[in-house]
């Protein structure tokens, strides 16, 4: 099935929240499920198109990542902890009775059920652990847990004995995953608001060349940056404690401030420019580590001399020599 309109809307608005359009990939994916409930071939296609990817590239995430489901199965997702501790406690009983239960490791029957291997999910001491649309469940018994399926079957999944709460359905788990639903909006504002001002430009690393985004939300394909150049430039209301405007002048008004401020009698005065003196020549020293400077070369192995025999070194000895006479 299509995606639809509104969904790529929404895509569009994740992708340019982001620097360079690619990091949106995994956001993307979730709104993808969120949908359809799994990621079909329409979504990879939709994915590649907007992030100017080929659809073997957002393939090889969607089937990297286990939280991306490949088939349509329904509304619930059993997750079964097999590891040691749960193992030993009758988790690999539970998986088992699952797979029975279910004739495989889907039930489209009812809600819909999709039954998997989960790892160490953290809650040893409630062992053996389940867990349903991501919500935990623990310990349970191989007949509870197969009640916990029945009514799961029947889109009647109790509250987690674990956190009180009734899952979601995992379209809208994978909703919350996306982002979408952040409000965050006013902090990525001002974070696209202090890129634009940056005198370097970001840029991400693509094998072996440096690809420079010329403005957030975009890269060389242009996806995204219009949005958000066009959003940075806004005159919004600052965040509380964020420099309003642009972000060198403002900080060039605190550091008038600063030097505007005086000392309340010459001893601060004094402290203060010894304060400011380390500081100035611990930036010195770091920016000459970095460069590079101050070191000497070392020299490359074949301008080094031989190592000498007096001094530790040892020359092996070819094809078991006299040191192996000398052992046997």
């Amino acid at each position: 099935m299509p995606i639809s309109d509104a969904t790529r809307d929404e895509a569009s608005h994740l992708i340019a929240r982001y620097p360079v359009a690619r990091s949106a990939l995994l956001p993307l994916l979730h709104l993808v499920q969120s949908e359809e409930g799994y990621v079909s071939e329409d979504g990879i296609a939709m994915c590649a198109e907007l992030l100017a990817l080929t659809k073997a590239e957002v393939g090889a995430v969607a089937t990297f990542y286990t939280m991306y489901k490949r088939e349509p199965f329904g509304d619930y997702l059993l997750s079964v902890c097999t590891n040691p501790t749960c193992a030993m406690l009758g988790g690999r009983e539970i998986y088992e009775a699952y797979v029975e239960r279910c004739g495989g490791h889907i039930d489209r029957e009812g809600a819909g059920v999709m039954v998997e291997h989960a790892e160490c999910l953290g809650i040893c001491d409630a062992a053996p652990v389940v867990q349903v649309n991501y919500e935990m469940y623990g310990p349970l018994t191989t007949e509870q847990a197969l009640d916990l399926l029945d009514r799961a079957k029947a889109a009647d999944v109790p509250p987690s004995n674990r956190s009180g709460e009734v899952p979601p359905s995992i379209r809208q788990v994978h909703r919350e995953f996306s982002g979408i639903e952040d409000t965050f909006g006013d902090h990525l504002v001002e974070a696209a608001r202090l890129q634009v001002n940056a005198e370097v430009a970001p840029s991400y690393r693509s094998s072996e060349t440096d690809i420079p985004v010329t403005h957030p939300g975009g890269d060389p394909a242009g996806h995204g940056g219009a949005h958000f150049r066009e959003v940075a430039a806004l005159d919004l209301v600052p965040l509380p404690g964020a420099p309003t405007g642009n972000g060198r002048a403002a900080a060039a008004q605190d550091d008038d401030r600063i030097d505007d401020a005086e000392p309340a009698d010459e001893a601060q005065a004094e402290t203060l420019e010894e304060v400011g003196d380390r500081q100035a020549g611990s930036e010195a020293e770091l920016a000459e580590r970095a460069s590079g400077r101050g070191k000497e070369p070392v020299p490359a192995s074949h301008d080094q001399p031989p190592l000498d025999p007096d001094e530790g070194a040892t020359t092996p000895s070819a094809g078991g020599g006299d040191d192996d006479a000398e052992e046997s």
